[in-house]
């Protein structure tokens, strides 16, 4: 992430309003008053004392004309300066609260504040994070929505409210009934970060987030373009079919335009533009778009509601969708029907034709189960289950839509788990970890018992075919499954592996002969695959920019498209950076397209798998594992030829591989003389009695052999004051011992057996 300490945001005023009235909408030749970034810093260390109604608040943009609090000329004309959070829930600590800012920003300059209605027993929060550069008022909803997403990665909940351009950002202030006798804030926290430098958004994470919706938005709005097509030719044929001239959903789409049925359904506009959020949204986003002749929408609570047709994270429709989802409680049936009859009005002389239509569109409900090819979403047997639903008292039906009563609330029991606490069916995920940790060893093991329907690692699964892409290809995979066939007793099981490169940065490479090759191992096993493992990264997108938006992106979006094809749950197979405690390296996108994160970390023999993420399951405790060693033969010149699988760790080995070792040229030094004395036959086995351990188990040797012999080799200025803090440490981490003189390692190459 770039920063830099020579921003733009102390050089440019940003619009300063006193009080929720002060308003100059109707006064065209004046312009908002102004206020720069050392006068709010300055506010920061000394808060207002105004009522709300009066406190001064932000829009952090440089237009300040008449019209700036409106959200569409701030949209159109704004530059904005800042980035801003309000934090009214979850009562996070200032600490806490500073941290998940540094992780989000990496570390860029930020002022944090505590809110007029705060409390030491509910906290609350404003951050703002001054820019290097301004971005336009066109990029600052979605900016501040990636921040958020962020946020959230870091366990902090931020007022979606502050995604819209024209909204109040209040200064700090603390009103005089929260202020002692003598004016001072009963709570008032506030922190001025200098952090690396003031936030260059677009070279940041939160622009790579910015351009992964966006990227996500083009490719919803082009698929659900080409389903409406291939619905309209659908529904064309089977009216054709019919030989009935009169199709409602046309007539109702031909009389009602998308725009009309989002306000007529209660959806809010934002501003002028053709972007909406359905009543259900809680995000601060505007997630629905109108197209025209139809409409997408990227909210995971639209989509939960099974508003139009559900599309993997977004769904879509046209005007008469909304209509059936919202009036007729989801009913396709009741939804035809009605306008049906309301195109053909009941009287003596059309009354029988009625019927007769009625009939035959009861007709096509009944056959719809009857036609593989039918698209299921115009016309919809009543017997199909609904998602979601409003649940109206008193009747024995649950119909679609996004409200169920408390009192009609039921457990459910059930979850869409692959391998339970660990994978999802239908989702990303990305493994991750060090050279040679073992990832490819882990993730083979894992889709062996995927494809097996076996458990895997004491976790159940819902298992299916797997095709394994080994990327970099080799005789090794060969052997590795091998070895899973003897482990698992499983001689047979619909594991596909590819051992060879593959391109999926480029969508006109590799993508469409391998969405050919997934349906042909489909129709071979005879059911649909359950996991893609994409094994590595770095070579399934060789020769692209892992840590550029326009690449990493791009990658994702044809991996989204595999499995979109597919059905089945992605895997990749990654390296983390260089700095581990970042987690996988490469692009931040990433991370925000995957459902499932699983990082695996070595010491010595023992290995650990920890999911660092997860979007929708609960996530069991990590495992910890070691390989198993398989001899799987000779080799032409009489050497063994070996593979591993993975098995649970034991217990002795976990005990011993969290033991702390020496640290720092001291320590070392003593444990070096211990060992060198050992091997010289200097002490032997430990005594029996009060402190020692199982009789004849450790390796002993008097303190002060040890001591002399240790200090001889110390280069310190006072080897006997180093040799004492040294010893110190080595027993208080456990790593000594020391009993009636004798000095003993704890860890294994202490014992004698």
């Amino acid at each position: 992430m770039n920063i830099s300490t020579k921003p733009t945001a102390d050089k440019r005023n940003v619009l300063l309003a006193r009080g929720a009235f002060d308003t100059l909408i109707k006064q065209p030749d004046q312009q908002y008053e102004s206020i720069t970034l050392a006068e709010i810093a300055a506010m920061v260390s000394d808060p207002q004392a105004k009522e709300k109604a009066d406190a001064a608040f932000i829009i952090p943009s440089s237009y300040r004309g008449h019209d700036g609090r409106k959200h569409d000329a701030q949209r159109e004309r704004g530059e904005f300066h800042y980035l801003a959070l309000d934090i009214d829930s979850g009562s996070p600590s200032l600490v806490d609260l500073k941290d998940a800012v540094k992780r989000a920003t990496a570390d860029a300059t930020v002022m944090i504040y505590s809110s007029s209605g705060a409390s030491e027993d509910n906290r609350k929060w404003r951050v703002l994070v001054p820019l290097l550069e301004p971005i336009s008022g066109a990029d600052y909803s979605d900016t501040q929505l990636a921040l958020f997403s962020l946020m959230s990665e870091q366990g902090v909940t931020c007022d979606p409210a502050l995604a819209r351009v024209g909204q109040p950002i209040y200064l700090p202030n603390v009103p005089p009934a929260k202020r002692d006798q003598h004016g001072q804030p009963l709570f008032y926290h506030q922190d001025r970060h200098r952090g690396q430098g003031y936030l260059d958004v677009k070279g940041s994470s939160i622009w790579g987030e910015v351009q992964f919706r966006r990227q996500r938005a083009a490719i919803a709005e082009r698929q659900a373009a080409h389903e409406r097509a291939v619905r309209q030719a659908e529904r064309i044929k089977r009216r054709e079919a019919s030989g009935d001239d009169l199709d409602p959903v046309a007539e109702f789409n031909a009389r009602h335009t998308v725009e009309d049925m989002l306000v007529r359904c209660g959806y809010t506009r934002d501003g002028n533009s053709q972007s909406y959020a359905s009543r259900y949204q809680s995000s601060g986003s505007f997630a629905t778009k109108n197209f025209g002749e139809y409409w997408v929408s990227l909210s995971g609570s639209d989509v939960g509601a099974a508003i139009g047709a559900v599309k993997g994270d977004y769904c879509w429709g046209d005007a008469f969708d909304l209509f059936c989802h919202y009036e007729h409680n989801g009913s396709m049936r009741d939804a035809v029907r009605e306008y049906a009859r309301e195109l053909r009005p009941s009287n003596d002389y059309t009354a029988k034709r009625e019927e007769i239509v009625r009939e035959a569109m009861a007709a096509k409900v009944d056959a719809a189960d009857d036609l593989d090819d039918l698209d299921g979403f115009d016309i919809v047997p009543d017997a199909v289950p609904q998602q979601g639903g409003i649940i109206v008292p008193g009747t024995t039906q649950m119909p679609q839509a996004p409200i169920f009563w408390a009192r009609d609330a039921k457990p459910v029991l059930t979850a869409a788990y692959m391998v339970k606490g660990w994978l999802g069916r239908s989702q990303m995920s990305v493994v991750y970890g060090p050279s040679n940790v073992g990832k490819s060893f882990f993730c083979l093991d894992m889709s062996f018992c995927i494809a097996a329907n076996v458990p895997w690692q004491g976790s159940k699964v819902r298992g299916g075919p797997v095709l394994y892409l080994a990327t970099e290809g080799g005789n090794a995979f060969h052997n590795r499954v091998v070895a899973l066939r003897d482990e698992y007793s499983q001689p047979d099981v619909p594991l596909a592996v590819r051992p060879s490169p593959i391109d999926l940065l480029r969508p006109e490479a590799d993508l469409a002969k391998l969405i050919e090759l997934c349906q042909s191992i489909e129709a071979e096993v005879g059911a649909p695959l359950a996991m893609i493992v994409v094994d590595t990264l770095s070579r399934a997108m060789a020769g692209g920019d892992e840590n550029g938006p326009t690449d990493m992106t791009s990658f994702i979006a044809n991996l989204d498209a595999l499995r979109d094809a597919t059905g089945a749950h992605i895997m990749i197979v990654h390296h983390s950076g260089k700095d581990t405690a970042k987690g996988a390296r490469g692009h931040s996108s990433l991370r925000a397209a995957t459902d499932t994160e699983i990082e695996l970390e070595v010491n010595g023999k023992i290995r650990t798998a920890t999911a660092t993420k997860q979007r929708d399951l609960e996530p069991k405790e990590p495992i910890v594992f070691q390989l198993k060693v398989h001899e799987l033969g000779r080799d032409e010149d009489g050497d063994a030829v070996t593979t591993c699988t993975i098995i649970e760790a034991n217990e002795d080995d976990i005990a011993d591989a969290n033991q702390k070792r020496p640290a720092g040229g001291n320590q070392k030094v003593v444990a070096s003389a211990f060992k060198q004395l050992r091997g010289e036959g200097v002490g032997g086995e430990n005594p029996v009695g009060p402190g020692w351990p199982e009789s004849g188990k450790y390796w002993c040797i008097d303190e002060d052999k040890l001591k002399e012999f240790a200090q001889g080799k110390m280069t310190a200025a006072n080897p006997r004051s180093a040799y004492i803090v040294a010893m110190k440490a080595l027993i208080a981490s456990g790593y000594m011992c020391q009993n009636e003189g004798k000095i003993w390692i704890t860890a294994r190459e202490g014992r004698i057996v």
